[in-house]
């Protein structure tokens, strides 16, 4: 099958994207108009549109936006918290009110909110502890916290602003303090969190306020549900969700990102995971580093003849990446295996993948990843790529995952019932 060369941003004008994408950052992160490209061609107006991977909702709100329910399931609690927080319609008069007593609870400094946990001094400084934990306090005790919608916009809006009141360099991927940042800190640079929250709750209620007022006027919903992608038919049935319209969903990359490590320090600010959590939660994760149980004597063993000839390569080099590599594919099956169970015949599964290189191996993910899904009886309708043009998806410090330049698009359909033939 030929392959399309996307270029989705033009194919979408720059401001034709909703600015609420842009309330809290998160690491690579997908961008809109893949998804709204992708629901727009496969779906109709109040479809199941179900995100296994949703991160911070881009796909989710896209989807909101064209009138269509969504559902997403992420093992971050913390990006459960910004997609509930982005697609969730808010009573702006409310929350205009809302904001006005934080700042002024804030601004007053009657209360605090204090957390403890691992190298606090060194990743922030006493005045930027201080003024978070009167934030903290602030956003928690403030009169109408009873409106857990609004409470999470705040919440979100707190979170946001964690990394830029630490030693942490914003520019990494993972927590880190820079050779860059220390210099600030020698010549005297301090963070501001009170300052910087006051900002961003006015730039925030901006990017909310026209998208509250779009899907106020729409009767769809958008659920977001922590947990983990390879149990996705038993959380959506626990929810009374049979089945799905449509799949749309970019997978962690091999080896390429620690998100857990990346957002710790909000995590850990926000009360939505202990460290011992965050340590639990990064082994369970998909393309993660930690990996235990293995008998790395011999060379991991897979029914994909380029897959095995890849990990031959990689074990010779490092045998634990070897296993890295096996273990990240064996879960894409479940991946594939769920998406299955729960998408109605007819319906469609996109997913978005990049190519990794792991020791020097070059990887082709999407070759891998359509015969894995072809093995679960889905059939390839679409593929193209479209190169990551400053994007915001930086390796870590060293490159271990390689440098992803561009992604692949495969879409796939489900014809008919395994049990039917």
């Amino acid at each position: 099958m030929k392959y399309n060369n996307f270029n989705f941003r033009k194919l979408y004008k720059a401001n034709s994207i909703c600015p609420t994408h842009g309330i809290h950052s998160y690491t690579a992160k997908l961008i809109p108009q893949i998804p709204r490209y992708l629901i727009e061609k496969y779906t109709r107006q109040n479809d199941i549109v179900f995100d296994p991977f949703c991160g911070s909702g881009t796909a989710l709100l896209e989807a909101a936006l064209l009138s269509r329910n969504a559902i997403g399931i992420d093992i971050n609690p913390l990006a459960v918290l910004i997609s509930e927080a982005k697609t969730t319609p808010l009573d702006i008069d409310e929350l205009s009110l809302a904001i006005r007593l934080v700042k002024e609870k804030a601004k007053n400094g009657n209360g605090r909110t204090i957390v403890a946990f691992p190298n606090m001094d060194y990743w922030f400084s006493k005045k930027a502890q201080e003024e978070l934990s009167i934030i903290n306090f602030s956003v928690k005790n403030f009169n109408g916290n009873s409106n857990k919608a609004i409470n999470r916009f705040l919440l979100t809006c707190f979170s946001s602003i964690i990394r830029k009141s630490s030693y942490a360099d914003p520019r990494m991927a993972k927590t880190y303090k820079s050779k860059r940042v220390i210099e600030k800190i020698k010549s005297g640079w301090t963070p501001t969190p009170i300052q910087y929250f006051d900002e961003v709750l006015d730039k925030n209620f901006e990017r909310v306020k026209s998208v509250s007022e779009h899907l106020n006027a729409n009767n769809n919903y958008v659920k977001v549900f922590q947990g983990d992608a390879r149990e996705t038919s038993a959380i959506l049935k626990q929810n009374g969700i049979d089945e799905v319209d449509f799949i749309i969903t970019s997978p962690p990359y091999i080896n390429a990102q620690d998100y857990f490590r990346s957002y710790k320090l909000e995590l850990w600010w926000l009360g939505l995971a202990t460290p011992e959590e965050v340590r639990c939660l990064n082994k369970q994760a998909i393309g993660t580093e930690n990996i235990s149980g293995s008998n790395r004597n011999s060379i991991p063993k897979s029914e994909n003849r380029l897959l095995n000839t890849i990990l031959n390569k990689i074990w010779k080099i490092n045998r634990e990446k070897s296993y890295i590599v096996y273990n990240y594919f064996e879960n894409m099956k479940s991946i594939f295996k769920e998406a299955y169970n729960i998408l109605k015949i007819g319906g469609h599964f996109c997913l978005i993948t990049g190519n990794n290189t792991i020791c020097q191996v070059q990887i082709p993910t999407y070759k891998i990843l359509i015969h894995i899904a072809e093995n679960n009886s889905f059939k390839l309708v679409e593929i193209g790529r479209d190169k990551i043009r400053n994007r915001t998806l930086p390796p870590d410090r060293n490159h271990n995952g390689g440098i992803i330049k561009e992604e692949w698009i495969l879409c796939f359909g489900k014809e008919n019932d395994k049990n039917d033939g």
